[in-house]
């Protein structure tokens, strides 16, 4: 087992399926900080309002410029699903 799953080619993010450490190298990219299972870590360069990418689909848009390796989550991202305040 690999240890992250990727799903489609068009992803810029995996998922990781173990704890990762800062420095490793995980589907070709040094993880910028630790990364956690269940967590998704960036594949490639972000940038601020660039759409991220899983299961070959938007899940949400970058709140920051995201480097390759680095942690996704809330701190750098912004939801696009189910926004009542967006219409």
């Amino acid at each position: 087992m690999k240890g992250f799953v990727i799903v489609n080619e068009k992803d810029n993010v995996a998922t990781a399926l173990q704890n990762f450490q800062k420095g490793q190298n995980i589907a070709g990219v040094i993880l910028q900080e630790d990364i956690q299972s269940g967590h998704k870590f960036a594949l490639k360069d972000i940038n601020t309002k660039e759409l991220v990418i899983k299961y070959a689909e938007a899940i949400a848009i970058a709140s920051c410029d995201i480097k390759a390796g680095a942690w996704v989550h809330v701190h750098n991202t912004e939801g696009i699903r189910g926004r009542g305040d967006e219409q």
